[in-house]
């Protein structure tokens, strides 16, 4: 156990490094949460509004846009929402063709 002297001085640790890990993670958290939700939200519109696909992608596109908006996601988090729902759409005419 600590004796009544220590070296130690209450609030003199660096912790940049925690610091900096931490917003990463709270950055991933809130980044990725938003791409679980959108990913949700598609199929939700599509097996159990009966919506067809495009208005489905359409829609998702528009709600992820006000959800980067309302979050303050930075200029990625719409080029990568724009080439998810292009890379969708091709896929899904893909599959639309073949069935």
């Amino acid at each position: 156990m600590a004796g009544g002297t220590s070296d130690y001085n209450h609030g003199s640790m660096e912790v940049d490094a925690q610091a900096t890990a931490f917003s990463g993670f709270m950055g991933g958290t809130k980044y990725g949460g938003a791409a679980i939700a959108l990913v949700v939200l598609m199929p939700v519109l599509v097996f159990a509004v009966n919506l067809a696909w495009p208005p489905a992608l359409l829609a998702t596109v528009i709600f992820g846009f006000i959800l980067g908006a309302a979050m303050k996601f930075k200029g990625a988090w719409y080029v990568g929402l724009v080439g998810a729902a292009v890379f969708t759409a091709i896929i899904s005419v893909l599959i639309s063709l073949i069935a």
